[in-house]
């Protein structure tokens, strides 16, 4: 009897300590991955009312671009349901111009028939987001709120014409406001191929809190994207 009472009493404390290990892997695990994001790209316009037409005008002209997003981040876990990700990225946003034909009388072989712009603004992004599991297990599904701090680097304009054949590019840093505050929501899996190493997709939304400048026309910067990680458990 005492024998059994013993195998018995072995047998729990090997189901509660490979239990008590299994819980321990879930907690603070600690993922490093890289990231890229092709992105959607464009803005909306604030104004005041007697610059309305001028909004209009940019409206009518200007449409979306594609851009990226692209850096490392760091998640870590605190649970099975509950994880902080950061991270540290460079982002290209920005805009473009239709083809804008150029109407002549005469035609004229030095004056371009078509004229475009694409404007590219350069970030350092730093965002932090909430990570909430809803599904677990080989495949998990989570919902991911947060925040990011853009740190403005620089404009680059490339003006194209056409009929002669010619772009130019510009820079500029001046006139921009230096930090920028965005919310980002996004939505996604992590495919487990090993202990070591997942899979993230994840469509993601991301709109500025504060104007790219604070001229009369405030442009407010967004995008939607899709980030794809490849990640690498640390502990």
């Amino acid at each position: 009897m005492n024998k059994q009472l013993i195998s018995i009493l072995l047998i729990l404390t090997s189901i509660l300590s490979y239990s008590q290990e299994s819980e321990i892997s879930q907690r603070n695990s600690l993922h490093i991955g890289l990231t890229f994001s092709p992105d959607y790209c464009y803005r909306t316009l604030r104004t005041d009312p007697s610059y309305q037409d001028w909004a209009d005008q940019q409206n009518s002209s200007q449409i979306p671009k594609f851009g990226y997003t692209t850096g490392i981040n760091a998640i870590l876990k605190f649970n099975k349901s509950i994880a902080l990700e950061m991270g540290v990225q460079f982002s290209d946003k920005g805009m473009q111009t239709k083809m804008i034909k150029i109407e002549q009388e005469d035609p004229d072989q030095s004056i371009p028939d078509e004229i475009h712009n694409t404007w590219h603004y350069y970030y350092i992004d730093i965002p932090i987001k909430a990570n909430y599991f809803i599904l677990k297990g080989k495949l998990n599904l989570f919902v991911s709120p947060g925040l990011s701090t853009n740190i403005f680097w620089v404009q680059k304009r490339v003006h194209s014409e056409f009929n002669p054949d010619n772009e130019e590019t510009y820079f500029m840093s001046e006139g921009f406001n230096r930090f920028n505050m965005a919310v980002l929501f996004g939505t996604g899996i992590d495919y487990f191929f090993s202990k070591k190493f997942n899979l993230r997709i994840e469509p993601i939304f991301r709109y500025s809190l504060t104007p790219l400048n604070n001229s009369e026309l405030k442009r407010y910067q967004y995008s939607i994207g899709a980030n794809f990680g490849l990640y690498y458990k640390l502990k």
